[in-house]
């Protein structure tokens, strides 16, 4: 194992860690890293409980540490949806807000990695669709890598929205998966 490997493992995939969930950390323990497919943008759909975010997850630290180890660090961001759009709501909640709607949606638009978990599960308002497509089509126009989890395919996350701009840009940034419940961790 190289320097940089080691420093990895033991300097940066900790404070990684640390910016999870306890459960998703737990989690993400027991993956075999070997079943997880190259890192590309990606659109992982399928039923509740059928592995998505943990997937999500471990396809983000592999990519950061692809880039690590290459002396390309980047930074990434996992959020989902509905977590998004909460912070967007606080920044309009006082005048003496730390953030602006216009910080939010260039610190999500521009952050070299960013992962949408539970996408399609917000309460869709013009409001909502709007921020989403802008940040989307952003990141979508400057080609940065974004990971997407819903419990949706395509034609139904355009049905939900109301619109289908939204699920034409993913077409066409990402590799669309079916999760299909497929067992990630490392068998003892």
């Amino acid at each position: 194992m190289d320097d940089r490997t080691k420093r990895w493992k033991n300097n940066y995939l900790p404070k990684e860690l640390e910016k999870l969930t306890p459960r998703i950390r737990k989690d993400i323990e027991n993956i075999d890293p070997s079943k997880i497919d190259k890192v590309g943008s990606t659109y992982l759909w399928g039923r509740i409980g059928s592995g998505k975010t943990i997937q999500a997850v471990r396809m983000m630290l592999s990519s950061l540490e692809s880039n690590y180890i290459e002396n390309h660090a980047i930074q990434a961001i996992f959020t989902t949806v509905p977590e998004l759009l909460l912070k967007f709501k606080a920044s309009y909640s006082t005048k003496e807000s730390l953030v602006t709607e216009e910080e939010l949606v260039e610190k999500y638009s521009e952050i070299p990695l960013l992962v949408l978990d539970d996408f399609g599960v917000e309460r869709t308002t013009d409001w909502s669709f709007q921020l989403l497509y802008i940040i989307i089509n952003r990141r979508y126009e400057n080609m940065k890598m974004t990971i997407f989890t819903s419990n949706f395919n395509l034609t139904e996350l355009a049905e939900k929205l109301g619109d289908d701009r939204i699920p034409s840009r993913i077409q066409q940034m990402c590799k669309i998966v079916k999760s299909k419940n497929i067992d990630y961790r490392v068998r003892k």
